[in-house]
């Protein structure tokens, strides 16, 4: 296994203690969004970005009146879903970050097996 790491970054908005994520200002046509269309609570929806730069001149031009956050979107090595949580170390080398649902059952494996 191989250490994949940070594939891309996404702006996560924090809302009602959870976390929204920044779809962008109008959609895939070109159609402005209202602002409540700016933001889905999936993942898969969050506008991906692989430059900090533009990352941060976008996250500027959005109203300061929300708490942003810029989270670090990883692909795990094993099951190749994306996360965007701390990640867990691999029991199989100590070495390779895996998204924390593979650490769990890696935890769980290693706890039955004893």
């Amino acid at each position: 296994m191989s250490n994949i790491g940070i594939c891309e970054y996404v702006i996560g908005v924090i809302h009602d203690k959870d976390i929204w994520y920044y779809v962008g200002k109008s959609d895939a046509h070109g159609v402005t969004l209202n602002p409540n269309e700016q933001y889905s609570s999936f993942l898969v929806d969050a506008k991906r970005y692989d430059d900090e730069d533009i990352l941060r001149e976008e996250l500027e031009s959005l109203p300061k009146t929300l708490t942003y956050k810029i989270l670090e979107l990883q692909r795990c090595p094993k099951c190749k879903k994306e996360f965007t949580e701390h990640p867990a170390l691999s029991r199989v080398d100590n070495e390779t970050e895996i998204c924390p649902e593979c650490g769990v059952r890696e935890a769980v494996r290693a706890y039955i097996n004893i």
